[in-house]
C-alpha cells in the first residue's frame, strides 16, 4: 500500500460522516493522499457477509464523496477490534494524522468520546483528529 497522510476511520455512523467530511477537506485543501477504513468486528460466522457488505457500502460512500470534491480515496477493509486495527494500519502506512469519529454506531455514549475514539487517541503515535 501507499503512505497516505491521512487515515479515516469510519463506520457509518452520523460521528463517522462528519469525520469523513473534515479528512476530505483535509486532504483536498494539502493537496495529499487519503485512504478510508472500515473494521469489520465480526463475532460470528453468519453476520460476517453482512458486516463486510455493509462496510464495502460505507466505503464505496465515502470513495463518491471524495470524487464529488475531486479527492481520490484507497479503500481499506480489514476484519478485527477496531481500535488496535486502525493504529495497526495507520503505523503500517505511516499515517500523519488519524481521522475518527467521537462516537461510534453503537450509540454507546460515555462522557467524552466513545470506547474505539478514545482507545485511538490514547495509543496512537500520530496525530489524531476527533470530529464531534
Amino acid at each position: 500500500m501507499a503512505r497516505v497522510e491521512v487515515l479515516l476511520a469510519t463506520d457509518g455512523s452520523e460521528s463517522a460522516k462528519k469525520a469523513e467530511m473534515a479528512a476530505l477537506k483535509i486532504t483536498k485543501s494539502y493537496n495529499i493522499r487519503m485512504a478510508a477504513l472500515f473494521v469489520a468486528q465480526v463475532k460470528s460466522e453468519d453476520e460476517s457477509e453482512k458486516i463486510i457488505r455493509y462496510g464495502e457500502q460505507v466505503l464505496d460512500g465515502v470513495v463518491e464523496d471524495g470524487k464529488t470534491m475531486g479527492v481520490e480515496v484507497q479503500k481499506i477493509l480489514k476484519v478485527g477490534s477496531p481500535a488496535e486495527t486502525i493504529l495497526n494500519v495507520a503505523k503500517s502506512l505511516n499515517v500523519h494524522t488519524i481521522v475518527v469519529g467521537s462516537e461510534g454506531k453503537k450509540g454507546l455514549k460515555r462522557v467524552l468520546l466513545g470506547s474505539v475514539a478514545e482507545n485511538v487517541v490514547r495509543n496512537a503515535e500520530c496525530t489524531v483528529l476527533v470530529a464531534r
